[in-house]
């Protein structure tokens, strides 16, 4: 019995000094961040011989890349992001703007994109992507490039 009692106390110090290391920093949260997928019904002027029917189905787009305007896309003010192509990343330091940053969500397949405006209080927005396979198949066409694409604003 002695022997279990003696281990308590240290089981105590070593408790009390791990809860006494500092925690690391948490960094400075996500404000905005593109969806990983949309999913689309497809909306195609089909006009079937008679007797048949539009089968629409939903299809699943995966986020490839972002672009960041500063105001209204329309106005064409887009932003060119600074890379580190070793590290897979992009990446855009935001400044004060008389204008909103407008984040525009990019996904394979698909000619438009998704658009949010980047909170007042973000400071940089940040494009990273992870290769694990460079080709395959998704959903029946074929996939290039990165497999696992975030884009998020802090």
């Amino acid at each position: 019995m002695r022997f279990v009692f003696g281990s308590i106390p240290m089981l105590l110090l070593a408790t009390a000094a791990t809860a006494q290391q500092p925690a690391r920093p948490p960094g400075p949260p996500v404000l905005i961040a593109c969806p990983p997928s949309v999913e689309v019904t497809a909306r195609d002027e089909i006009h079937p011989p008679p007797g048949w029917t539009v089968r629409p189905e939903r299809q699943r787009h995966w986020l490839r890349g972002a672009d960041l305007f500063e105001g209204d896309p329309a106005e064409r003010v887009q932003l060119r992001p600074e890379a580190d192509p070793r590290t897979r990343r992009e990446w855009w330091d935001l400044g004060d703007s008389r204008q909103a940053y407008r984040l525009v969500c990019r996904y394979e397949g698909l000619e438009s994109g998704i658009m949010a405006a980047v909170p007042a209080g973000a400071r940089r927005c940040e494009v990273t992507s992870r290769r694990e396979n460079s080709r395959g198949m998704r959903q029946g066409r074929v996939v290039s490039g990165p497999e696992q694409v975030v884009v998020a604003c802090r």
